[in-house]
């Protein structure tokens, strides 16, 4: 797994919006409750935030697969870098996303897993996992996850996450993760926490 740096604005795009297309091509979850270019562009500016902080990461050169993942004791640290990238995609947002659309997508920002391990002094977070679909079903998502994994079992700290599908609970299921909790969503529709803990 490499950290993605010193990419273009194009090249950041280019990684948001295939993200975008593999979230919402799969024809169910939150995004799917926004039409398909609002979804793929509010999942390319969370790519390029995501690029910002810093915590983007790639399964190789080759770009197979993305995840977005840090540590809660690393985070406390960002202060005025989350400060900047949270002001510059709140703009993003507002000015390139229809307000009907943010409406629906302001529910889907809530992240279960802060509350439910709030008292856990650090963990390992992954706020975005994405296969290309053209790598799909190759074993990509595991190679990911396996690497997180590790990294949470070496400090003996959970790795968690928050999904909105039961298919992807399946599959986090199958790469050794648990479901800890179901939080219902304003508007309809569930996030599934998943915990690896060693």
């Amino acid at each position: 797994m490499i950290r993605l740096r010193n990419l273009t604005g194009e090249e950041i795009k280019t990684i948001g919006r295939s993200i975008g297309r593999a979230f919402y091509d799969e024809g169910e979850g939150l995004f799917t409750r926004l039409d398909r270019e609002d979804a793929i562009t509010a999942l390319e500016i969370m790519t390029e935030c995501y690029y910002r902080l810093g915590v983007l990461y790639a399964t190789s050169e080759q770009q197979e697969g993305y995840l977005a993942y840090w540590r809660k004791g690393e985070a406390k640290k960002w202060g005025m870098k989350m400060i900047r990238v949270s002001l510059h995609m709140a703009w993003r947002f507002l000015r390139e996303i229809p307000f009907g659309s943010l409406k629906k997508l302001l529910p889907l920002m809530n992240n279960p897993y802060e509350k439910i391990y709030q008292k856990e002094p650090d963990y390992v977070v992954i706020s975005m996992v994405a296969v290309r679909r053209e790598f799909q079903g190759q074993g990509y998502l595991r190679v990911l996850l396996e690497e997180l994994f590790r990294i949470a079992r070496e400090r003996n700290i959970p790795c968690v996450l928050d999904t909105d599908t039961e298919l992807k609970v399946k599959k986090y299921i199958s790469c050794g993760m648990k479901k800890t909790a179901e939080t219902s969503i304003k508007g309809g529709g569930m996030m599934y926490t998943m915990e690896s803990r060693a």
